[in-house]
């Protein structure tokens, strides 16, 4: 996630303003739940596979980071959630994000081919 001079998170104020390799998360910020466009460098792959996916998080306050994913042709009803410990390693918001991209991807796979079928 791209982080300003002040230390805080960066602010898109524009999708043109995203990068080849960034993806675009929606940051619910407490208290009142105001929205800040963010931008968070993934690999090529996953961006690819966020294209169709909306992704927001929020930290809560207890430190954790819980991330949000659904398709966008989804209702909010069907998005998924996982949580992230803010800090390195394998529960890390980038590891965690990345993992919800993919599993959200497959649901969505999964579930277009069971339409086919039926």
């Amino acid at each position: 996630m791209k982080i300003a001079k002040d230390g805080k998170p960066f602010d898109v104020d524009d999708i043109g303003d995203l990068q080849d390799n960034e993806i675009e998360i929606i940051q619910f910020l407490r208290p009142d739940g105001r929205r800040r466009r963010m931008a968070c460098e993934v690999p090529s792959e996953i961006k690819k596979l966020a294209e169709n996916q909306i992704l927001s998080a929020e930290e809560l306050r207890t430190g954790e980071i819980i991330i949000y994913s659904r398709l966008i042709s989804e209702e909010t009803e069907k998005e998924i959630l996982a949580r992230a410990v803010n800090g390195p390693g394998e529960s890390s918001p980038q590891n965690v994000l990345e993992k919800i991209i993919k599993r959200k991807a497959e649901e969505g796979k999964n579930a277009k081919a069971k339409d086919t079928k039926e």
